[in-house]
């Protein structure tokens, strides 16, 4: 297989998802870069390890919040905060300090 030629791109057909189950069932999760060519799949990596922790892993939870994980997660905001915002805050403040 050649690399970043004539990989496929777009949706997944049910055929690769079954090749991708086996190979990672059989090898184990992980050294993605070998799947592709482990598996069969004229995929590249990024889009097997990808299509794997984001739609076919076994453990994955599907569909809506419990009531309680919605709450844990605005109290989590609200004691940590967006992170890119305070981050913003702090370089900023960091650049006040160097000027003065």
């Amino acid at each position: 297989m050649q690399k970043g030629y004539g990989v496929r791109k777009g949706s997944w057909m049910e055929e690769e998802d079954v090749l991708l189950r086996s190979c990672v069932q059989r090898y184990g999760e992980g050294e993605w870069h070998r799947v592709p060519g482990r598996a069969g799949l004229n995929r590249c990596r990024k889009s097997c390890r990808l299509r794997w922790m984001n739609y076919l892993k076994p453990n994955i939870k599907k569909g809506k919040f419990q009531d309680d994980e919605v709450d844990m997660i605005f109290r989590l905001h609200k004691l940590l905060g967006n992170r890119r915002v305070n981050a913003k805050k702090r370089s900023h403040e960091v650049h006040l300090h160097v000027l003065t």
